[in-house]
Order: C-alpha cells, then structure tokens, then sequence
C-alpha cells in the first residue's frame, strides 16, 4: 500500500473486468457499472499522487514530446467545459479523459520501477517492458477466446437454428453479416470496438511472435490467427481497414529492415494482401466496402445505411466545430446538440446519435481548434520518436526491442484508421489499451534516447504540482459524490417502478395499495436525483414520461389525473435542461392533446412544430400538428399538415385511424392533396399509382402497371384477375405478395399459404398472434368478392388485422449514457393494417 502497488492492481483489476464483461460497453453506464470503473479510474489519480508526494523517487514524465500532448488535451478539456453550454457534461467526460491521462503517466512510472539511475540505460528494460505488453497480450488472447465463444454460444448457434426452422417453411436464409444482430459484438457490446481492440492487439502478438520463442511464440501465432477470425466475424468495415493499414505498414517496415531477402518479404506482403482480400471476398458485409465508399464520396446526401449513418454524422460535427471553433461545444455535449445541427437531407436516418462516428470529426466537434492542436503535438511527437529511435545504438543493438517497438507503431496505425471511421475512447478497453500503448512508446524512448526527463528530488515545483493536483482530485471527488448518488436513486426508484407495473399488471384489487406506494417511492427516488443532479435530462425525463405512461395505460384509477398532469411538468423540465431533444417534444406535444381546452392545443402545436424543427420527417409530428390546428378551428391548416405527414410516411394513408370520426371529413382533402402533389412527378410515379389503387381510382391498374414496379404489376395483375400472368404465381408463388395471391386463387390451400406468407413477411416462426392474423385474413378471403375489395374494404375496430401499437424509443438508454431505466414509447398510437403494410409495404415507400 505504500508503494502504491496495490492501488495500481486494484486499476488493473477494473481495466481487466471491463475489457473481459460481456456488454461492457453499455453496462459501464448502468449501476452499480458505472462505479467500479470510476473506482479504477481513482485507484490510478491516488497512485499518482502518491508517487508525486514521495520526494525521494524521480516522477518521470514522457518525454519525446508526449508531455506537450497531454498538457495541451488538458487546457483544452479545461477551457472547454468552461465555455460549454453543458459545463456539467463537460465536467463528467473531461474527469474521465484526466484520469486516463495520470494512467498513462503512472503506468510510464511502474515501467522505471527496476531503473536505479535516472541517466543510464536500464539493463533489464527490455523485461520491464516485455512484462506489461505480455500481460496485455494474454489479456487480449482472453478477449478473443470469449468473444469467439459469446458470439457462437448467443449469435451464431442460435440463428442457425432458427434458420433450420425456417428453412422447413420454405424460406432458405443464410448466414448474413449485414444484418447487426449477426455480428460479432462480444464482448465489448459493438463489432466496432473489438475491431478497435483488436487493431491494438494484432500487431502486439506480431511483435511478441518475433521477440519471443518457444511455447510463447506459439501461443502469439495461434493468436493472431484466431484474431483474424474473430475480426471476420465482427465484419468491421473500419476494422478491416485498419488491417489493410497494419498490413501495408509491416510490408514496408519489413522491406526496408530486410533488404538481403526484400524478393521474400515481397512474396510474404502479397500472401498477407491476399489473404486480406481473401477475407472480404468472403464476407458479403465487407464485399460491399468498395462499392460503398465510392458511391458514397460520390453524393453522400443519396447514399443508404451506414455510409449515410456516417455522412450525417460528419456534416453535424464539422458545422457544430465551425460554430464553436476556438472551445469547442465541450466534451459530451455533442448528444445535447445533434439534432439541433442534423441536416434536412438527413430524412429519417441517424435521428439521435451520442457520438458522432469519427474520432476527428467528434473532438472537433467538442473540443475545436484546441482538438486539431493537441493532435498536432501528438504526432510530431510520435514522428520525433520513431525517428530518435532509429538513430539509437541501444536501440539498433537489440532486436527483440526494435520488434516490440514497431509492433506498438502497428497498433497506433491500425487503429488511427479505424478511428476515422468510428468514435471509441469512451470503451474502457480501448483507451486502457491505448493507455498502455503510449506509455510503452514513452518508456522506450526515455531508455533508449537518453531522455529521462523527471521532476527529480527538489521540492519546487513539485511540491505545489502535488498540492494543486490533490485539491483537485479531491474536488473533482466532491463533484462526482452527488453525481453517483443521484445514480443510485434513480436505480433503486427504477426497481420500485418495475414492481409497480407488476401489481398494477396483475389487475387485483388487492395489490392496488402497495403498486401505488411503490409509484410513489420511484417518485421521491426519482425527484431526489433530479435535486442533485438537475443538468442530467434523464432522470426528470424518466420521470415525466414513466407517470404519463401510467396514467395512459390505468386511466381509471384515482391518481391517473395527477400523474399526467405531474408526468407533463416533469417533460417540460427535461425539455428545458435539454432543449433540441425532439423526443421531449413529441412526448409533450401528445401529453398536451389529451386535454380538451383551447390552451392545451395551442401548447401542443408549439411543442410539435419545434420537433418538426428538429426532425422535419419524424412520423407522427405533422400529424400531430394537425390534430392541434384543428382543434382551433385551422382546419385548412389542419389539412396541409396531414399531407405533409402522408407525403412524410406514404403507407399512414391506409391507416385504419382515417375511419375515426375527427378524421374522416378530412379524409378526402388529404387524397386531393396528395394527388395534386404527386401528379406530374416522376420520382412519386409508384406513389401515385399506389394512391390511385387505394383511392378506388378505375385506372389504377394501368397506373400500377405503366410504374414498371414488381410489386406495383404484380398487384394490378392480381386486381385484374389476370389469370394467364399469374399461372406461375398460382402454381408456385415465391415471396410474400405471391402467396397471398395464390392463397386468393386456391381456396384449398389457403390457410397454409396464408400461414407461409406470413412466415416468409416476418422471417419468424408462427405463434398465438401470428394465427389470429392468418385466420382473420382467411375469413376475409372468404367474404371478398375480389382480390381488390379484400385488401382495401374497411377494417372491423377489433378485427386482429388492425395493429395498433406505440413506436419505442430503440436505444435510448444507450444514447442517454443511463441503463437503469425504461424504454420509453411515444404516446401516439400506430393503427394500421396487417395485409398493407406485411405484404405491400415496398407499393408505399
């Protein structure tokens, strides 16, 4: 303890547990989680200090220019969170990023433990470092063991048996890595932060093959072959072009290091590059790379999935760093203001990001020119280094050095590249690993340059460094206390809501008191973590929407009046502490038109119109918007928004909700307006075609089929019972549409076609729900006097080809930085029709 040793192994401990828990990345942000690596973080800051406090020890410090690099991060965090319009997020990541600083500076110190003189090259410098990269190469050996085996046992196994199920239906699926829920993302939570690991440990097992040998130089290989393969199954787009990079980089090294045998290095660079092509060729997720990029860079604003994910997220960090170029927004803050800054040709992509998917573009982002400047100093420093390095004797002298040392520039270059395509330094793994990495790179330099810069044994000024550094931990302790408390409360209130919703579930009157005292314990834990932590949007969020939720779902009980009016207040809370959230809006927005007065509805249109300003084709808003303008007697206004919702989300034309009687006056203004917006316009041909079918238009099946859309003449020739067009169809339909066109045209066989149709919609097993759907949908078929009338007849209310259900806020919790909580669910209520939006949803995209 005096040493403090056993504070630097109780940090180990918690780098080792968050590297190794399954979901680490999402679970270091629920508690009790989110303690322990603080805790870590902690055990490193009072090792430092204590080193820094103990005179008669040298404090070494990096030297090779890093120094200048750190100082500079942290001016910069600093005067950032001073300028931030959220100083308290600020405050939280600013803290984290200083504590893995001291890491790196403690961790340079533990490597000069067996160093006697602060001038003389270490004897055994070699082992010193040899024992830290061996310690995060067995580390990174178990990473890839249990992620190979938690992807098997939770991703791999289990869909192929769900495939085999499938496959007995008809509908043959193969393994596909497109798909997220595919990927490897064990253990770290997200393919793309073992990617990043592994683009830190590759190239370490690659030095530690060369260094070593024996049963160690095995255990390397072995290795990194089965890190090639756990990469292959993250297929990490950025991870594998970080192994383009660490392979482009170890064939130059090795032709310039080997100039007797360059005719073998060239022949081994070319296995490497095949093999890497070999990968990708193989993967369907990866072959698209190329393709991907290029149409991307092309027009970004017209490219799909994640390379828009990703071109979104880039034009949001580059305006908000030109805003605010000097500070930056502050660090964290880039959650608070997204949407305020994503762009209208954004549509319905990347609607709500907590980071922005480029390391470059995020600190920019949230730290600004300060962000540029810090990386500047970083890689002169890096380039001075591996320079200085290369002109060391010492360093020259011993292989086994010059292997581990190239291996650790590997690791910065592998994962640089992926770092342009992905924001990681909030995984504890990987800025633990980078922690290593630099103070590796730093420790070689200092022994094998002659630099061993320290602040020696005179008491200035290490003394009042000492002083500030411990009035600012202990602060920095003061600040978080109230914090972490806070984060218990709000814990512990969740449990008491979840046993809440049990008793009221179970509907017995019995258990009514105690479910009602447990909604009032989850408000006073809640309330309390509001107090002491007001800048916090979750907790009053949490707490607004989960009464509001209550007092929709039991709007009989006595208290269901003061909760939505208890619920609403505490939304407008968390809208004023967050205020370019547009889920606060839209949860405000329909909170407010469940009253009836005039004052309600205009609050309502004020709540909906500043989301539309945030998210213009969010569904639900403009429809919203209509209802409140209606209810003030704007009924032309009304209707315009109704449009733009339709034009917005096409297939909410054929909701059921358009029967109801507010509505149905309006109805037919709607479909005029559409008309005219879509007639003349190439781009909104299949959209009109499809609004003229739904419209009972007696043309629509020339409409239909002049688009030239599969669905769309498919549909037409189905409506127009074109017998000879659909022979084969009837005979041996192929996908979803089909089958139900072919249960229509054999009564005998339509209950399994139905069933099967179903089935290949869904990709999911019948169940309980899926029967009710396919035996409403066969007693239908049977009424029908045509294919055309069974699809577009109205609907019973309670027929269960009517889904009505909530849209929820997928990710939220992730998003929000907070796990403890619910999911929330918007509280406009989706109606709409099994058959349309199973089996034509493509006629109304």
């Amino acid at each position: 303890m005096n040493t403090g040793r056993l504070i630097v192994q109780l940090g180990i401990a918690a780098y080792i547990l968050f590297t190794l828990l399954p979901d680490s990345s999402t679970q270091m942000v629920a508690f009790p989680w989110v303690l322990l690596w603080q805790v870590g973080l902690l055990c490193f800051a009072i090792a430092g200090l204590l080193n820094l406090w103990r005179r008669e020890k040298p404090f070494y410090l990096l030297g090779s220019g890093l120094d200048w690099a750190i100082g500079a991060g942290f001016v910069t965090l600093c005067l950032s969170t001073m300028f931030s319009r959220f100083p308290n997020q600020g405050m939280w990541y600013s803290l984290t990023a200083f504590g893995y600083f001291i890491a790196l500076y403690v961790t340079n110190n533990f490597l000069h433990v067996a160093s006697n003189t602060e001038t003389a090259i270490p004897k055994n410098s070699g082992l010193q470092l040899s024992k830290i990269l061996r310690f995060q190469g067995l580390l990174g050996f178990a990473v890839i063991i249990a992620s190979l085996f938690l992807w098997i046992t939770r991703s791999w196994l289990p869909q192929l048996a769900n495939f085999a199920k499938l496959n007995q239906w008809g509908l043959n699926l193969s393994y596909d890595f497109s798909d997220l829920q595919s990927r490897n993302w064990a253990p770290m939570g997200h393919q793309n932060y073992v990617a990043g690991f592994l683009m830190l440990v590759l190239p370490i097992f690659a030095s530690l093959a060369i260094a070593q040998t024996g049963i160690w130089r095995s255990l390397w290989l072995t290795a990194i072959g089965l890190g090639l393969i756990d990469l292959y199954t993250t297929s990490s787009r950025g991870g594998f072009l970080g192994l383009g990079a660490i392979v482009l980089y170890g064939i130059v090294v090795a032709f310039f290091r080997n100039r007797s045998n360059r005719g073998l290095v060239a022949l081994g660079g070319g296995g490497a590059i095949a093999l890497v092509a070999f990968l990708i060729s193989t993967n369907n997720r990866l072959r698209s790379l190329i393709s991907g990029l290029i149409s991307s860079f092309a027009n970004p604003t017209q490219g799909s999935g994640e390379l828009l994910f990703r071109a979104i997220a880039a034009d949001v960090g580059w305006r908000i760093g030109l805003e605010h170029w000097l500070f930056g927004a502050g660090a964290g803050s880039a959650v608070m203001l997204y949407q305020q800054y994503r762009p209208q040709w954004a549509g319905r992509e990347a609607e709500l990001l907590f980071q922005l998917h480029s390391t470059p573009v995020h600190l920019w982002a949230e730290l600004g020119i300060g962000a540029v400047i810090t990386f500047v100093f970083l890689l002169i420093a890096l380039i001075s280094l591996f320079i200085k390095l290369h002109r060391s004797r010492s360093w020259q002298a011993n292989p086994e050095i010059q292997a581990i040392s190239y291996g650790l520039f590997g690791s910065l270059i592998g994962y640089g590249m992926l770092a342009i395509t992905d924001y990681q330094l909030d995984v504890p793994a990987i800025s633990g690993s980078l922690v290593i990495v630099f103070a590796s790179l730093a420790y070689l330099g200092q022994v094998h340059t002659g630099e061993l810069i320290s602040l020696g044994h005179q008491k200035q000024p290490r003394l009042w460094l000492a002083i500030i550094a411990t009035v600012y931990l202990g602060a920095a302790i003061a600040w978080l206390v109230p914090v972490n408390i806070a984060w218990q409360s709000s814990s512990v209130g969740f449990i008491y809501l979840s046993t809440a919703r049990i008793d009221l579930a179970a509907a017995k009157p019995e258990f009514l008191p105690e479910a009602i005292a447990a909604v009032d314990k989850f408000q006073d834990r809640l309330k309390f973590a509001h107090q002491l932590a007001p800048w916090e949007p979750y907790y009053s969020y949490q707490l607004g929407w989960n009464l509001a939720d209550l007092a929709v779902n039991y709007p009989n009980l006595p208290q269901s009046s003061a909760w939505q009016k208890e619920g609403l207040a505490w939304i407008k809370t968390s809208i004023a502490s967050n205020p370019h959230n547009e889920a606060g809006y839209n949860a405000a927005a329909w909170l407010s038109l469940r009253e009836t007065d005039l004052a309600s509805a205009q609050a309502a249109e004020t709540y909906f119109r500043r989301g539309l300003e945030l998210v213009p084709n969010k569904r639900s808003l403009s429809f919203g918007l209509g209802i409140s303008l209606l209810r003030q007697g704007k009924q032309s206004e009304a209707i315009a928004a109704m449009t733009t919702e339709v034009i917005n989300d096409p297939i909410f034309i054929t909701s059921p909700l358009w029967k109801d009687a507010p509505f149905q006056s309006l109805y037919p203004q709607v479909l005029a307006n559409l008309e005219t917006s879509y007639r003349g316009n190439p781009q909104k041909a299949l959209n009109f075609a499809a609004l003229q079918w739904w419209n009972g238009n007696p043309n629509a099946v020339n409409e239909l089929q002049q688009t030239g859309n599969p669905t769309a003449v498919l549909l037409a020739n189905a409506i127009a019972n074109d017998t000879n067009a659909l022979q084969s169809v009837k005979q041996n339909p192929q996908t979803p549409l089909e089958m139900i066109i072919s249960a229509w045209l054999n009564p005998n066989l339509r209950d399994k076609l139905l069933e099967r149709a179903y089935v290949f919609a869904t990709s999911s097993l019948p169940d309980e729900r899926s029967a009710a759907i396919v035996k409403a949908m066969s007693d239908r078929m049977a009424q029908a006097p045509s294919f055309d009338a069974w699809l577009r007849f109205p609907l019973p209310t309670n027929s269960p080809l009517v889904i009505n259900y909530r849209r929820a806020r997928v990710g939220f919790g992730v998003v929000s930085r907070h796990l403890d909580g619910v999911v929330p669910l918007d509280f406009f209520n989706v109606s709409e029709r099994a058959e349309i939006s199973l089996f034509l949803k493509d006629l109304f995209s």
